[in-house]
């Protein structure tokens, strides 16, 4: 990996990397772009930033560093791009101002026709496994619903609690605010709980 671009033959080494829920770490990959040759300051990262994020300012900031000369170093390609026209877009300016391109698990050269080639069918391929991810995602969650379960965060309160809720506020007349606070979550949780199961409060 290292062969494609020996110490000190070019520029700097700008190193870049995102994860995409905040229960990830950055830790293994920034410890590979030290490996790669990418000095801490100049390596940039995005945490909780989802593949297909518009904003990622580490990736902004990363292509603001780099130089004529330089070597843009990720981890693999799906670390970096939305989809394939940005990738390939990326890379070509990177080319048209002299920067080189490496991904350390892929070990392409960008510089060969053979590794534009590769890295073309790479970024394609990567947004082709988004895009199948997604339609699964969204599959699952159709099948999901339609059955009546629940998408999303799990309820603040269970079904037994709600109706005990519901039975302090219309039987033993205790202030909505008051049984609130009993079960340690605002008002309007606890009156969208009694909206969910078809509680009416006169």
């Amino acid at each position: 990996m290292i062969g494609l671009f020996p110490p000190n033959e070019h520029g700097r080494r700008v190193g870049y990397a995102r994860v995409s829920t905040d229960k990830q770490t950055l830790y293994q990959y920034t410890d590979a772009l030290k490996a790669a040759g990418c000095k801490k300051n100049f390596i940039f990262t995005d945490a909780a930033t989802s593949a297909v994020a518009k904003d990622r300012p580490g990736l902004q900031e990363a292509r603001a560093a780099l130089r004529p000369g330089d070597v843009f170093v990720v981890l693999t390609i799906d670390r970096a791009f939305r989809s394939t026209i940005e990738g390939l877009l990326f890379l070509d300016g990177l080319h048209k101002e002299g920067i080189h391109f490496l991904s350390i698990y892929q070990e392409m050269d960008t510089r060969t026709p053979e590794g534009r080639k590769r890295f073309i069918y790479d970024v394609a391929d990567a947004e082709y496994e988004r895009a199948i991810i997604s339609r699964r995602t969204r599959d699952k969650m159709a099948a999901a619903k339609k059955r009546g379960q629940h998408l999303g965060r799990p309820y603040k309160l269970k079904k037994r609690r709600v109706l005990k809720a519901y039975e302090l506020v219309t039987q033993e007349n205790v202030a909505l605010a008051q049984v609130a606070a009993r079960y340690r979550v605002s008002p309007v949780t606890i009156q969208r709980a009694f909206e969910r199961y078809g509680l009416e409060v006169a």
